[in-house]
Order: structure tokens, then sequence, then C-alpha cells
């Protein structure tokens, strides 16, 4: 079992992940490490002992990002919680496209398995409560978490950033479309 981060060590990983997402969305996802440390007011030892590469550190990002969405979907009450969970997942994804680039190109997939299980843990209570509504489709399932996740970031991974809005629009216009439920109640 893990032991809880000691306060000012969880503190300069806070530190590390607020600059990283800063220093990426400035400069890229090929910016210098250092300026991450730097702008954190830590040193690079600091920095790799938290996250031994670019990686690293850009999943925990997205992971710092699923957790967010996460407590914002953890007690929905609105019917269509669940498109609204798609939809808001949708813009992160469009705003960690760079990101998202550095993960799928990851060494290994057993690195993703925290990243999928937390997207999974985020999204079924909303998906539970808009499918008791008659929202959402009932065939979907926990696994269809992460497809609904892939085609939502597919289409803008390799997008000009002047088409990359255009293309997360209509990409989420056909998967809300995808999930929702048949008129008539069926599925």
């Amino acid at each position: 079992m893990e032991r809880p981060l000691r306060k000012d060590a969880a503190d300069r990983r806070a530190a590390l992940l607020g600059a990283a997402r800063a220093v990426f969305a400035e400069e890229g996802i090929d910016a210098p490490l250092d300026r991450i440390a730097e702008r954190a007011g830590v040193g690079r030892a600091t920095l790799y002992r938290n996250f031994p590469g670019r990686t690293e550190i850009a999943l925990a990002v997205l992971l710092d990002d699923v957790a967010e969405l996460g407590e914002l979907f953890s007690r929905p009450t609105e019917p269509d919680a669940f498109l609204d969970f798609l939809t808001d997942l949708s813009g992160r994804l469009v705003r960690n496209t760079a990101l998202g680039g550095v993960v799928r190109a990851s060494p290994s997939p057993d690195i993703l398995a925290p990243l999928r299980q937390a997207m999974v843990r985020a999204a079924m209570p909303s998906l539970k409560l808009s499918q008791t509504e008659g929202i959402v489709r009932p065939d979907l399932k926990a696994s269809d978490i992460r497809v609904l996740a892939a085609m939502l970031g597919g289409g803008i991974h390799n997008a000009k950033p002047a088409e990359r809005n255009a293309i997360a629009r209509r990409t989420l216009e056909l998967v809300l479309d995808a999930v929702r439920a048949p008129a008539g109640g069926g599925a």
C-alpha cells in the first residue's frame, strides 16, 4: 500500500503538475522539462524524483484532469449528466491534445491502466443516472467509456490547430447521438 505524501512533498508535486500544465499549454509538449521545474520553484532532482520522464508527467496531468472531472460528476442530479460528462471530456481532450499524444506513444500499455480506471470511475455515476432516466442507451457499460474517450480524442489527435475545434465539435455531436437512447425507449 502506498503511503500518502507528506504535505511538503504533496505541495511540490501539485506545483509541478500546475507548472507542467502551464508550460505545455504555452510552449507545447516538447518544452524543456527544466522549464517545468523552474516554474514550480523546485530543482531538477525534485522533478525527476516525482516524474522520471515526459510520459509520466503528461500522464499525471491527465490523471489530475480526470480526477477533477470525477469530482464534478461524482453526484449527478441532472438526467443529461452523462451527455454533460462527455461534453466536458471533449473540451478537456481538446485542451490536452499534445499530452494525449505523449501518452499514446508510451512505451507500455500498462502505464495507461490507471488513466483508464480513473476515467471509468469518473464516468459511471453520470452514466448510471442518465441510463436510469432513459436519456442514454441502456446497453452502454463501463468498458465503453474507453471507446467513447478514444472516439472523442482520436479525430483531433493529428488535426491542425485551425480545424481542431470544428472536428472536436462534430465528433462530440456524433458521439452524443450514438449514446442517446433511441426514441420509443428500445435499445
